[in-house]
């Protein structure tokens, strides 16, 4: 495997890195995503731009991973692109880079990376829920479970969050830009959701009170995935497992309450950072043939 430009993009922010022939991720810097014409098909032109500036000399090719559905490398729909788009990203970066560049979609590179170079070696079927700005679920077993666009976006999914006498849905309640919200309609007060665990590690009881209510519906959203999917494991990435400790045993026990043992999944938090460049430069392997073979054995 040549080394690659690693270019992870989310709705905030774009992480540059290197990817080393060992799959080893040195990261290089980060931009925010507003830098680029963000709504448009025009973000694409302009992401362009953005790696061929960045690429540092020596690297072979371009990894680059997308908040949205795709197929392949097919933009179905993103937001940071304009919403239903079907536009072709991998074939337009190579004609303006002229360099290798492959793309997929976060959720599903990051599952594969996690089966393939994570946690997930040695289990029949792993799933990956990835609890960043928002959420998502990915699904492995013998390859990523990718549906006719993109399998495992629940972001969408309705819970009805009792303290607020509401519905919600998961995007709003099960990852970062949810403890936000859940902490805004609480107290009517504006906080991130790394200033909200910080909180409840100080005893702020608002803040204990919003990380309860989240970890009580990590377990119902991990409910779902081992009625969705019934997998060995489920693997927790993203920025919100670094607070793991203080919500992971409250969603486990309500995990427990709601989910029978036969059909309980072991679920692990992640070792493996920088997992959706990971996934998307196994790609390579699998265009020059044995070393995603290797990856997946070891």
């Amino acid at each position: 495997m040549s080394d690659l430009l690693g270019v992870d993009i989310g709705g905030t922010k774009i992480q540059f890195s290197r990817i080393g022939a060992d799959y080893a991720v040195s990261p290089l810097k980060r931009m925010p995503t507003a830098l680029l014409r963000r709504g448009t098909p025009a973000f694409a032109a302009d992401l362009a731009e953005l790696i061929r500036a960045t690429m540092p000399p020596g690297l072979q090719g371009a990894a680059v991973s997308l908040n949205g559905a795709l197929r392949g490398s097919h933009v179905v729909y993103s937001s940071l692109m304009g919403g239903n788009v079907g536009f072709e990203l991998a074939d337009f970066l190579r004609d303006r880079l002229d360099c290798p560049v492959y793309v997929d979609d976060d959720i599903h590179a990051m599952t594969r990376a996690e089966a393939e170079m994570g946690l997930g070696r040695g289990y029949g079927s792993v799933t990956m829920l990835n609890m960043g700005t928002g959420i998502g679920v990915g699904a492995y077993e013998s390859g990523v479970l990718r549906g006719k666009f993109g399998a495992g976006l629940i972001s969408e999914q309705h819970v009805y969050v009792e303290e607020l006498g509401e519905h919600r849905i998961l995007d709003r309640v099960t990852c970062g830009r949810g403890i936000k919200d859940l902490h805004l309609a609480l107290t009517g007060e504006i906080m991130e959701a790394v200033n909200v665990f910080a909180g409840a590690r100080d005893n702020d009881p608002a803040c204990q009170r919003t990380v309860d209510i989240f970890a009580r519906y990590v377990g119902t959203v991990l409910e779902m995935i081992s009625k969705f999917y019934n997998p060995e494991l489920i693997v927790l990435n993203g920025s919100v497992k670094h607070a793991a400790p203080q919500y992971l045993e409250t969603a486990l026990r309500h995990y427990r309450s709601l989910v029978g043992e036969r059909f309980r999944a072991e679920v692990l938090v992640s070792e493996l950072d920088f997992a959706a460049e990971i996934g998307v430069a196994l790609q390579q392997g699998d265009m020059i043939g044995g070393d995603s073979d290797v990856a997946r054995h070891q």
